[in-house]
């Protein structure tokens, strides 16, 4: 990997050669690799501070391949840009074929207009790590012989999708903000998260989440939604785009559009369907967006929906209509669209060369060629990219669409400040993620989102009375220990019980069991109504030794309606330590407990009257 002074040494001697651009040659019925960038190692520095000069000067500069390269957004495997680890090495060949063991050659071979970091193929444990690993792949795109930046990104949404940990701030999730009621807590949380990753290299977030979370049962979505009303949403989603975008930091990306709040499917890994009529999605899914744009956001992402009722037979992220008419057209929005993750199984009736040629037809800017999950499978990259090339050449695909597209590309990459300078300060990032400060703003926010539905009797605030038992049993791996760890902290005797997501009948005897023995039952559930009711017995075997139980929802609070018989019901809406520890500080009184629901909770069964409404939660 070439350094920094070698590129600077380039780029005095090739100054002039950002002046004169480069030179179109037109071939009837074909455009040949040299068409643009016929020089190469053009420097477009000397305009960087003038968006539409290096925009122009950049899309000159590019070849037919570098400008189709653009249009990829990928991941590869490694903690560094030229990691020669064995699993690196056979994960990278393994995805993209024999001739790309790491980062650097992937993007030597494809020019891609961004990288995704997954915990899985990039670590992330140390920000001193992703903050080299950034750097690496800028300084590598830096060196192609048309120097355009990288687009970096993320899932860092907080709550249930997040990618790094600590030491960064870990925050609750959305529908923990919007248990808080405050879009200034919403804005913080955005801003600081943005901020840390930028400080890490990092410089688009995939987030904020802004469907409107309509359906009880949805998989896609839940706790990662703000709520189930539209103008709340919409709020949320205004804060949280404002947040991240502050300063230039991140570019907010506002998914899933059309929105996936009435889908029960993750797309990721099924078919999602939606009976929705265009009118109501034009009223309950797109307001968010609207707001999101209003904000000023950089990215929409398009997920792949099928809508029978609108268009039966394209997937939302496919369609020309969904794309370009409702989204370009309807709203005027011009900046960058990108799919959501291509290999998807909602999309596996298409071969890869279909989804990327339809993506594009669509109108869609960036296409999502990532793994997108821990296991290794060959990569849609290849087959896609060359399918793309081959319909620029043919002229299936006219050079302007791809233009059109990279111009986008481009702009938000200036905006972000990439340019100037795209790398970042290494002696900077540990000032910056995870401080005190950043810290105690995700303390706040969780006590703030803790939200108590039931507490017969008066359970609550329980008092650690010396020799009180207390059961811990419930879903989580990490959080049931957690639990049981606080509880401690604070002078109860603990056991404690993993479960997991579908208890089996043995589990639930030995819980029922070991519940009798103690004075008091503490379970967590995760959306205990998707697990084929296995949570839901353990609770209710449970409840019957008449032992206290209290559960905490650790998922989202529609689990509430299965377990009427309980003591006490807490939400957390999701499981991370700081939430953990916010709920249980909340158990004792620690805190006065003011969140408030961002949903309305019905009964499980028609005619699914109103159990607890939007807006509710007790106090003590």
């Amino acid at each position: 990997m070439r350094g920094v002074a070698q590129r600077r040494r380039r780029r005095a001697f090739l100054v002039v050669l950002a002046a004169l651009g480069a030179v179109l040659v037109f071939v009837t019925g074909s455009l040949a690799s040299s068409d643009r960038g016929a020089q190469t190692g053009a420097d477009c520095s000397s305009v960087a501070t003038s968006k539409p000069n290096w925009v122009s000067c950049m899309l000159d500069a590019m070849s037919v391949e570098e400008r189709v390269g653009q249009m990829f957004v990928v991941d590869g495997f490694g903690e560094t840009v030229d990691a020669s680890d064995a699993q690196s090495v056979a994960a990278n060949q393994t995805l993209y074929g024999p001739s790309i063991s790491n980062i650097q050659d992937l993007i030597d071979a494809y020019h891609p207009g961004g990288i995704i970091y997954f915990t899985w193929s990039n670590t992330l444990t140390s920000p001193a790590q992703v903050v080299g690993l950034s750097n690496g792949i800028q300084q590598v795109a830096l060196d192609q012989p048309a120097p355009v930046p990288m687009l970096i990104s993320i899932d860092q949404e907080q709550g249930e999708v997040l990618r790094i940990g600590s030491p960064a701030t870990v925050f609750p999730g959305n529908m923990a903000l919007g248990a808080t009621r405050s879009t200034k807590l919403a804005y913080r949380n955005a801003a600081i998260t943005g901020q840390e990753l930028r400080a890490m290299g990092i410089n688009v977030d995939n987030a904020p989440v802004v469907d409107v979370n309509t359906n009880p049962k949805n998989e896609a979505d839940g706790i990662r939604a703000f709520g189930d009303r539209v103008p709340f949403v919409s709020r949320f989603a205004t804060a949280a785009v404002k947040g991240y975008e502050r300063s230039g930091e991140v570019s907010a990306v506002a998914k899933h559009r059309p929105g996936l709040g009435d889908t029960s499917t993750n797309p990721d890994t099924g078919i999602s369907v939606s009976h929705q009529t265009l009118n109501q999605v034009k009223k309950v899914n797109f307001p968010p967006f609207e707001a999101a744009i209003r904000a000023g956001v950089d990215q929409i992402m398009v997920t792949h929906i099928l809508m029978p009722k609108i268009e039966p037979d394209v997937p939302t992220s496919l369609s020309h209509l969904f794309v370009t008419d409702l989204l370009r057209k309807k709203l005027g929005y011009h900046g960058v669209v990108i799919t959501d993750a291509l290999n998807a199984q909602a999309l596996s009736g298409y071969t890869p060369a279909e989804v990327a040629i339809m993506a594009i037809k669509a109108g869609d800017d960036q296409l999502l060629e990532s793994d997108g999950f821990p296991n290794v499978e060959p990569a849609n990259l290849v087959p896609a990219y060359q399918a793309v090339l081959d319909a620029v050449q043919s002229g299936e695909i006219p050079m302007s669409r791809i233009d059109r597209s990279v111009t986008r590309i481009l702009r938000s990459k200036w905006k972000l400040g990439l340019a100037e300078d795209p790398l970042t300060p290494t002696g900077a990032v540990n000032k910056v993620v995870g401080t005190p400060d950043h810290l105690d703003v995700a303390r706040q926010t969780a006590r703030r989102s803790i939200t108590v539905l039931q507490n017969r009797r008066g359970l609550l605030p329980l008092k650690a009375e010396p020799g009180t038992r207390a059961l811990v049993a419930g879903w989580g791996q990490t959080s049931t220990p957690l639990i049981a760890n606080e509880l401690a902290s604070r002078g109860l005797t603990t056991q404690t019980l993993t479960t997991g997501s579908t208890p089996s009948q043995k589990q639930i005897d030995q819980a029922q069991a070991a519940a009798r023995k103690n004075d008091l039952v503490v379970v967590n559930t995760f959306n205990a109504w998707s697990s084929g009711n296995t949570q839901v017995q353990l609770v209710r075997a449970l409840v019957a030794t008449g032992t206290p139980v209290i559960v905490v929802a650790i998922g989202t609070p529609y689990d509430v309606a299965y377990f009427p018989r309980v003591a006490a019901f807490v939400s957390t809406y999701d499981y991370q330590q700081v939430s953990i520890n916010a709920a249980v500080a909340a158990l004792f009184g620690r805190y006065r407990p003011r969140g408030r629901l961002p949903v309305t909770v019905h009964r499980p069964h028609h005619p699914h009257p109103v159990l607890f409404p939007f807006g509710f939660g007790l106090g003590y």
